[in-house]
C-alpha cells in the first residue's frame, strides 16, 4: 500500500468536485476522470490501489464509480471523509436531476439545450479510452499479465454484450487464475481481521425491512423509498443496468410514470456529469409531479438508491485494506485488476463502434483522447469544449 500522505480535505473534496462535473457516460469513463484528476495530478493514491478498488466494485452490488470514488475519501481520510465525498461527487447530480424532474414540461418542450448533447458521447468515449490506456499501462507488467488481459478482453467482447452479470463473474474468474498460479508457495499469514458484519447486518436488515414495509403500507413514500433501496442493492454493474429494472417496475408495474418521460429523461441524464444513478431523483420528482413535494421526492429517490452501495464501502474497504497484505489475496486482486482494465477497453472498443459514423465526431474522440494524455486541459475544459461544439456545427 502506498504511503499515506496528510490531505487537506478542503483540497481533497474540491477535487472530488472537479470529478463529479468532468464525468460524463458511464464508471469506464468516471474511471479515467479519476486517474487523471486524483492519481496522477493529485496523487492521492497509485494507479495500482485505483485499478484494484476498480475491479472489487464491480463485484458489489451497487453504484460502482460512486463506490469507488467513496472509497477514496475512505483512503485518504477515513469513514467522515468517505461521507463527504459521497455528497459532494452525487449531490450536484442528484439535485440537478431533481430539478428538471420538476420543470420537465418546460424542458421537454425547449429544443434550446438539445445541441449540447451532439458531442458528450465522444468525450465519454475518450474518457473511456484514457482509462484503459492508462489502468492497462500500469497492469501489464509480466507475460501472464499480458495473456489473460488479451483472452479477457476477447471473451468481454464475446459475452458482455449477451449479458452483464459476465463482468464480475469474468473478475471473479480472472483473480481465481492469478489465484491458483501461486498456490504453491504455501506462504502462511500472520494477519488477522474482523469484519464489520454489523454494517452487512444493516444493509440486509434495511432490505428486509423495506420489502416488509413494501407489503404492509401502500403508502406512495413507502413505495417510493423502499423501491429505489431495492435497486440500490439490487444491480451490479452501474447506471446502464438498472434502467430495465426501473422500466419493468416504475412505468410497467405501477405507472408512476410514463415512458415517454423516462426516456426522455434518461435522455437528458447523459448531459449531466456525475453518476448515471442520479437518474432516479429525475424518475421520483416526475413521478410526483402535482404533489407539492415533487422536489423532495427526487432527493429522497436519489439518495435512497445509493444507500445500500454506499453502506457496503464501510463493510468491504477495511477488508480491502487488511486483506491486500495477505500473498494469495495480492494474486487474487492482480488477476481482478489486470481483468478489469482489459474489460475497460472492450468497453472503449465497443462504444466508439456505437457512435455515429461522423468525422466530427471521430475527430472529438482524437483530439479529447490526446488533450487527456497531454494533461494541458482539465477535464471539464474540454467537456465545456464539446458542449460549445454542439451549437457551432
Amino acid at each position: 500500500m502506498s504511503e499515506r500522505i496528510k490531505v487537506k480535505w478542503s483540497q481533497f473534496l474540491w477535487d472530488v468536485f472537479i470529478c463529479s462535473l468532468g464525468s460524463y457516460g458511464g464508471p469506464e469513463a468516471h474511471y479515467g476522470v479519476f486517474s487523471s484528476i486524483l492519481v496522477e495530478k493529485r496523487n492521492y493514491l497509485k494507479e495500482e490501489e485505483l485499478t484494484e478498488m476498480i475491479g472489487l466494485y464491480a463485484l458489489v452490488p451497487g453504484p460502482s464509480s460512486s463506490q469507488t470514488v467513496t472509497a477514496i475519501g475512505y483512503y485518504v481520510g477515513g469513514p467522515i471523509l468517505a461521507i463527504l465525498t459521497f455528497l459532494v461527487w452525487a449531490s450536484p447530480a442528484i439535485v440537478a436531476m431533481g430539478l428538471i424532474g420538476v420543470s420537465f414540461n418546460q424542458i421537454d418542450s425547449n429544443e434550446s439545450w438539445k445541441p449540447i448533447t451532439n458531442y458528450l458521447p465522444a468525450v465519454a468515449v475518450a474518457f473511456i479510452i484514457y482509462a484503459a490506456l492508462t489502468l492497462s499501462k500500469k497492469v501489464l507488467k509480466k507475460r501472464s499479465d499480458w495473456i489473460l488481459y488479451t483472452v479477457m478482453l476477447g471473451l468481454g467482447l464475446w459475452l458482455v454484450g449477451l449479458s452483464m452479470w459476465f463482468v464480475p463473474i469474468m473478475l471473479v474468474i480472472g483473480g481465481l487464475i492469478f489465484t491458483i498460479l501461486h498456490l504453491k508457495e504455501n506462504i502462511e499469514s500472520q494477519i488477522v481481521f474482523k469484519p464489520r458484519w454489523i454494517v452487512l447486518g444493516v444493509v440486509i436488515g434495511l432490505a428486509l425491512l423495506n420489502e416488509g414495509l413494501r407489503t404492509w403500507i401502500s403508502a406512495p413514500w413507502v413505495t417510493l423509498y423502499t423501491s429505489f433501496y431495492r435497486y440500490g442493492y439490487s444491480v451490479i454493474g452501474g447506471g446502464q443496468i438498472v434502467i430495465p429494472l426501473m422500466i419493468q417496475d416504475l412505468v410497467q408495474s405501477q405507472s408512476l410514470i410514463s415512458l415517454h418521460d423516462f426516456l426522455s429523461g434518461y435522455a437528458i441524464d447523459q448531459a449531466i456529469p456525475g453518476p448515471l444513478f442520479s437518474f432516479a431523483a429525475f424518475v421520483s420528482a416526475r413521478s410526483f409531479t402535482g404533489t407539492g413535494f415533487s422536489f423532495l421526492a427526487g432527493m429522497i429517490g436519489g439518495l435512497s438508491i445509493f444507500l445500500p452501495g454506499i453502506l457496503l464501502i464501510f463493510f468491504i474497504f477495511p477488508l480491502w485494506e487488511h486483506a491486500r497484505r495477505l500473498v494469495l489475496m495480492r494474486y487474487f486482486l492482480n488477476g481482478v485488476t489486470v481483468t478489469a482494465a482489459s474489460l475497460i477497453l472492450m468497453t472503449a472498443i465497443t462504444q466508439s463502434v456505437e457512435l455515429p459514423v461522423d468525422l466530427v465526431m471521430y475527430s472529438v474522440v482524437l483530439v479529447s483522447t490526446l488533450l487527456l494524455i497531454s494533461k494541458r486541459i482539465p477535464a471539464p475544459l474540454i467537456v465545456a469544449g464539446a458542449a460549445l461544439l454542439g451549437f457551432v456545427i
